[in-house]
């Protein structure tokens, strides 16, 4: 298994002090050595293309070398009852292969079959995706954190995640010198939404105690 980067003392500093300004800030170069074991049969290159990131790689797919190409935007985390949703843009997508590539797939790619126009369409519609991806249409998709394995299963950590992002959550996402910069908001949901999520917190571990055989599954 590839090892992890190494923890750098300083680049943990910057990200407390940036989180306690409201703004946390991730190197680019952190998310590419995180990505790179990942994707260790596909040439991907990240780069910043404000407000977002630009994709680009090549992959071998049934039998032939695909070269893609996308543009990346991703919104703020949206605070509604129990989600956590962020929406992803994905746009500017280009797949490309050689004259002789073998295959229905470069056969697809070099007459223009696929709809590259509406790629979270074509993902859904040829992909099984995890239940965190709440809608696939058009260019966008809607993930809900809260729909995590982690998170789902674990009724305690999701209603205390719940209630803390509440209260504080990024707000904003975009690229700024050379990084992924992560806007935190207060209340982002509300005042109401913020006692919703602290009753529910409150509510679960109570209801576990006093009825431990009605919450099992």
């Amino acid at each position: 298994m590839p090892s992890s980067p190494p923890f750098d003392a300083r680049q943990a500093l910057r990200f407390v002090t940036g989180a306690l300004g409201g703004r946390i800030a991730i190197p680019l170069s952190a998310i590419r050595s995180r990505l790179g074991p990942l994707f260790e049969k596909v040439s991907l290159t990240i780069e910043a293309e404000s407000p977002g990131l630009r994709l680009e790689g090549e992959a071998h797919a049934l039998g032939a070398p695909i070269h893609f190409a996308a543009h990346i935007d991703a919104e703020g985390v949206r605070v509604e009852g129990e989600q956590r949703t962020v929406r992803i843009r994905l746009s500017e997508v280009a797949l490309s292969t050689t004259d002789d590539a073998p295959g229905p797939l470069a056969d697809a790619i070099r007459t223009g079959m696929i709809d590259t126009g509406n790629p979270a369409t074509l993902i859904g519609n040829v992909v099984a995706l995890p239940d965190m991806v709440v809608s696939a249409e058009g260019q966008d998709l809607v993930i809900d954190l809260m729909k995590a394995p982690a998170i789902e299963r674990d009724e305690i950590l999701k209603a205390a995640l719940a209630a803390a992002t509440s209260y504080l959550c990024v707000t904003d996402i975009a690229i700024e010198d050379d990084a992924l910069q992560l806007r935190l908001g207060l209340l982002p949901g509300g005042v109401k939404e913020a006692a919703l999520s602290t009753a529910r917190a409150a509510l679960i571990p109570a209801v576990r105690f006093l009825w431990p055989e009605g919450t099992k599954r």
